[in-house]
C-alpha cells in the first residue's frame, strides 16, 4: 500500500472511529453523546418549502443552523419526516421572526406545537440585549418539545405545517415512554404542598421536602407534574428524583438546584425550564449550580432557558453528570470554575448555548483531573463547543464538536480569562470536530477548529492531542497563538478539507507531529509569518507541505484601533479622536450603522466600502457627569465577520468630586479574575474587589495620574452585603484602624485626615471579620 492509500485510509478509519491505535477493533465506540434521540435534519427530509445556507457568517441566520443549513417555510408549507425508528415524543429547533405574534406548527399526529421568539434574537455588543435598535442580530433558533400522544412505528411520515413563517432546523423524535413510579421509601414533594398543576409556587414546599429528605435520610420524589419554582433550591446530602424529564418540570424565573457543599447529592430524571430572555451576569441564573462534590451525581436532567445550563463552583471534588441535555441557554452550557477536581461531564448533549458548550474555568484555584468524555456540543453561539482555560490534568475525549459560530472554535485549550496555567497533561482524544472555527472581528482574526491560545501567559504544560478527526473547518484546522507554547503532541489527526491552511502558526514554540495527514486544503498547508514555531515531524505525515505568509482575502475589515482612550475629560467639554476603517476585500462591505454608547458621538462618511477601500470615523467624548465613560462602539457591517467593536474609555472629571474614578490602581493580589481593584474605582457600588484569601496582610495602592490634595476617603461594600469590621491603614496618613461596615448605615465609612498633596495612596488590610479577605466595592478620594 503506498503512503497516500494508507493516509487515506487513516483518515477514513479516524472519521468514521477515532480510536487509540492500540485498542482492540472488537471495542470500537463511536464519539459523541448517548442520547435517547434520533436527529432528522430538515433540509434532508421531504419539503415544499425553501432550503436556507449554507453560511458561516455570524449574524446571518444559517450560520446557527446545526449542519448550517435549514427549510423556510411561508404558512401552508410543510417539511415530512420518515421516521427510522418508532418514537412517541418530539423536540423542534426552528426560528421565527423577532416581535411576529406566536404561532403554531400543525403536525400530522394531531398535535400543535406552539412556536415563539420569546427566549430567541439578541442585539447589540456583548453580553446583549433584547432591543433591535441595537443592530447585530443573532440566536435566531428556540426548541419546542411534545408528546405525540401515540407510538409511532418506524417508517412512519410525521409532516409539520407552518401556521406562519418559520424556518425549521431539525427534529429530534425519541421513545419517551411512560412516566416512572415513585421509588420505595421515597418522600413525596406533593406530601409538603408542591403543586404538580403549575398554579401554585412550589418552591418552598420542594425545599421543605428537600431538607426533610436530608435529615431523615430519605430520597425526595417529584411526581409528574409541572412545578411552577422562581429560586434556587438548595440540595445537600439529598437525591431528588423526577418521573423522566418528558414527565417532570421545574420551570420559573430564576429557577434552579444549586449544591450547598460537598455532601453526596444526587439528581435524576426531571427538567428545569427557566425563564431567562437576555444574559445578565449580574445573576446566579443557572439550572444547576453551586458546589457539588463529594460522590454526588447528576444523571437525566434536561435543562432549557436558563442563563447558564450548569455552574459549578470549586473548590470541590467528585461529581458526576450523565446523560444530560442542555439546549437554549444565554451563556455557557456546563462552566466547571475555580478549583473543580475529579468530575465527568459524560454522555451529555449540549445544543444553542449563548457561550461555550462545556468548558473549565480555573479561575482563582486549578480545575484538575476532570474529563469531558463522549459528549456532543452543536451550535454554540459564541465562544468554543469544549474549552479549557487552565488548570492541570483535563480531558477532552470521545466528543463531537459542531458548528461554532462567532470568537471560538471546536475544541480549545488556552492561558486565558486569569487562569491558573496549564500543567500537567491536556489530553485531547478520539473527537471529532466538523465545521467549527470562524472568522472574528479581532485577534485572532481567523479561529481555527482545534486551536491553543497562549494569551495571559506562554503554554509550558503537557498537550496531547491524537485520533482526532477536523472535517470542514472555514478556516484552519490547527491554530496556535499568542505568547510562547511548547510540549505539544499531535499523533493521528485527520483533516479533510480545510477552507485555508492545516498548520496556523502565529506564536513562537514547538510541537511534535506524527501521522497528521490533510487533504482538501482551501491555501496551503501552513500559515507562518515568522512565527518561530517550531514543527518537530514524526513519521506519517501526509498532505500540509507549503507555506504562505498572508490569509485569503475573506471579507475581514482592518481597523486601525480596538480602543480608544480619552483619559480625563472635564466636564461639558469635547474631546475627539479617529479610527480607519479598510475593507481588503474580495467584495464590497456596506456599514450598517455606527452606535455609540451615552458619553460619545460619532461622525463619518462610511456607507459602502469598497474592496481595497477606507474611511475614517471620527469620535466625540463630552461627559456630561463625572463617571467611568467605559463602553464600545458597534461598528454594524455586511461583514461576514459580524459586526465590529472599538473599545472606548474616558472619565468625567470633576476637580470637586471623586478623584480616584477610572485612575490607575493596582494590589498586592486577587481572589478571581472578575474581582480585580479596577473595581474600586469603576463608580459602581456593585462590582468589588477581593484579595486572595488567608493571606494578610494585602495592599491596594492608587494612582491619581498627578499631584493632588486630598482629605478625606470614602470606602464601600456592596449596599447588600452583611456588616463586618475591616482594619485598613492609609499609608503615612491613616494608622490601621477598625472600621465597620454596616448595610444599616449605607455600607460605607469615611476616612478623614489633614490635606496632604500625593499622587499615590496605599491602603493595607490585615483584617476582616467578615471574611479572611481585603474587600471593597469603592474607594473614592477627595479634596475635600
Amino acid at each position: 500500500m503506498s503512503r497516500r492509500m494508507l493516509a487515506a485510509a487513516i483518515v477514513a478509519a479516524i472519521i468514521l472511529y477515532p480510536t487509540p491505535a492500540s485498542a482492540s477493533a472488537s471495542v470500537v465506540e463511536k464519539p459523541g453523546a448517548d442520547v435517547p434521540f434520533t436527529t432528522y435534519e430538515a433540509e434532508s427530509a421531504a419539503s415544499n418549502g425553501g432550503r436556507v445556507g449554507p453560511s458561516f457568517a455570524f449574524t446571518q441566520l444559517a450560520a446557527e443552523a446545526s449542519g448550517r443549513r435549514a427549510v423556510s417555510l411561508r404558512a401552508g408549507q410543510w417539511v415530512e419526516f420518515t421516521l427510522k425508528s418508532k418514537a412517541d415524543a418530539v423536540n423542534v429547533r426552528y426560528s421565527v421572526p423577532d416581535g411576529s405574534p406566536d404561532s403554531k406548527l400543525r403536525v400530522s399526529t394531531g398535535v400543535e406545537l406552539p412556536l415563539t421568539a420569546r427566549w430567541s434574537h439578541v442585539y447589540g455588543n456583548f453580553p446583549y440585549t433584547n432591543d433591535p435598535a441595537d443592530g447585530g442580530p443573532h440566536h435566531y433558533f428556540d426548541d419546542v418539545h411534545a408528546l405525540l400522544g401515540r407510538t409511532l412505528p418506524a417508517g412512519s411520515k410525521v409532516r409539520f405545517t407552518a401556521t406562519a413563517p418559520v424556518v425549521l432546523d431539525l427534529a429530534d423524535f425519541e421513545l419517551a415512554g411512560g412516566p416512572s413510579a415513585r421509588p420505595a421509601g421515597f418522600l413525596s414533594a406533593v406530601d409538603f404542598g408542591a403543586d404538580p398543576s403549575g398554579a401554585a409556587d412550589s418552591g418552598a414546599a420542594i425545599q421543605a421536602a428537600l431538607d426533610a429528605g436530608a435529615q431523615q435520610g430519605r430520597g425526595v420524589w417529584l411526581p409528574a407534574g409541572v412545578f411552577r419554582v422562581q429560586q434556587h433550591l438548595t440540595v445537600n446530602n439529598v437525591t431528588l428524583r423526577g418521573a423522566g424529564p418528558w414527565h417532570t418540570v421545574l420551570r420559573g424565573a430564576g429557577v434552579g438546584v444549586f449544591g450547598a457543599g460537598t455532601a453526596a447529592v444526587h439528581l435524576a430524571d426531571f427538567a428545569i425550564a427557566g425563564d431567562t430572555v437576555v444574559r445578565d451576569d449580574s445573576t446566579s441564573d443557572s439550572g444547576l449550580g453551586g458546589t457539588m462534590g463529594g460522590g454526588s451525581t447528576v444523571d437525566n436532567v434536561w435543562i432549557e432557558h436558563t442563563k447558564v445550563g450548569m455552574w459549578f463552583d470549586g473548590p470541590s471534588d467528585g461529581l458526576t453528570v450523565s446523560h444530560a441535555r442542555i439546549q437554549d441557554t444565554m451563556a455557557d452550557g456546563v462552566n466547571l470554575h475555580n478549583g473543580v477536581a475529579h468530575t465527568v461531564i459524560r454522555d451529555t448533549f449540549v445544543r444553542n448555548t449563548g457561550d461555550d458548550g462545556l468548558a473549565m474555568w480555573s479561575d482563582g484555584n486549578a480545575d484538575h483531573d476532570n474529563a469531558f468524555v463522549h459528549d456532543t456540543v452543536i451550535a454554540p453561539l459564541l465562544a468554543n463547543a469544549f474549552a479549557i482555560y487552565g488548570g492541570r490534568d483535563n480531558a477532552v475525549t470521545d466528543s463531537v464538536a459542531a458548528d461554532t459560530v462567532t470568537q471560538g472554535g471546536g475544541i480549545h485549550a488556552g492561558n486565558r480569562f486569569g487562569a491558573v496555567p496549564l500543567a500537567g497533561t491536556t489530553t485531547i482524544a478520539r473527537n471529532v470536530i466538523l465545521r467549527a472555527g470562524n472568522l472574528v472581528p479581532n485577534p485572532p482574526e481567523e479561529i481555527g477548529a482545534l486551536w491553543f491560545y497562549a494569551a495571559d501567559a506562554p503554554m509550558t504544560g503537557a498537550v496531547d492531542v491524537h485520533d482526532v478527526s477536523i472535517v470542514d473547518s472555514p478556516f484552519a484546522a490547527v491554530q496556535f497563538f499568542g505568547q510562547r507554547i511548547d510540549n505539544v503532541r499531535l499523533d493521528r489527526v485527520a483533516i479533510v478539507r480545510a477552507g485555508t491552511f492545516a498548520l496556523q502558526l502565529q506564536a513562537p514554540g514547538s510541537a511534535r507531529l506524527s501521522w497528521v495527514v490533510a487533504a482538501g486544503l482551501g491555501a496551503a498547508g501552513r500559515y507562518d509569518c515568522g512565527s518561530g514555531f517550531v514543527l518537530d515531524r514524526g513519521a506519517g505525515n501526509l498532505g500540509w507541505t507549503g507555506t504562505r505568509c498572508g490569509f485569503p482575502p475573506a471579507g475581514a475589515l482592518r481597523l486601525s484601533a480596538d480602543s480608544l482612550d480619552f483619559g480625563n475629560q472635564a466636564l461639558h467639554t469635547a474631546g475627539t479622536k479617529s479610527f480607519t476603517i479598510t475593507n481588503p476585500g474580495p467584495a464590497p462591505i456596506a456599514v450598517n450603522a455606527l452606535r455609540a454608547p451615552a458619553g460619545y458621538a460619532v461622525s463619518s462618511a462610511c456607507a459602502t466600502i469598497p474592496a481595497g477601500g477606507s474611511c475614517t470615523v471620527t469620535v466625540t467624548f463630552d461627559p456630561d457627569h463625572a463617571g467611568v465613560f467605559a463602553e464600545r462602539i458597534m461598528v454594524d457591517t455586511t461583514s461576514p465577520a459580524g459586526p465590529y467593536v472599538v473599545a472606548v474609555r474616558g472619565v468625567g472629571f470633576d476637580p470637586d468630586g471623586n478623584l480616584a474614578l477610572g485612575q490607575q490602581i493596582t494590589s498586592s493580589s486577587q481572589a478571581l479574575s472578575w474581582t480585580g481593584p479596577a473595581n474600586l474605582i469603576d463608580g459602581d457600588p456593585g462590582t468589588y474587589f477581593e484579595s486572595a484569601n488567608n493571606a494578610f496582610p494585602q495592599t491596594v495602592t492608587l494612582d491619581l495620574g498627578s499631584q493632588q490634595t486630598v482629605s478625606r476617603l470614602v470606602l464601600k461594600l456592596p449596599a447588600n452585603w452583611g456588616a463586618r469590621t475591616e482594619t485598613i491603614a492609609v499609608s503615612g496618613l491613616v494608622p490601621a484602624t477598625d472600621y465597620t461596615l454596616d448595610p444599616d448605615t449605607g455600607n460605607a465609612v469615611s476616612i478623614t485626615f489633614p490635606a496632604t498633596a500625593l499622587r499615590t495612596l496605599t491602603l493595607t488590610f490585615t483584617g476582616n471579620t467578615g471574611w479572611p479577605a481585603a474587600q471593597l466595592s469603592e474607594l473614592e478620594v477627595y479634596a475635600h
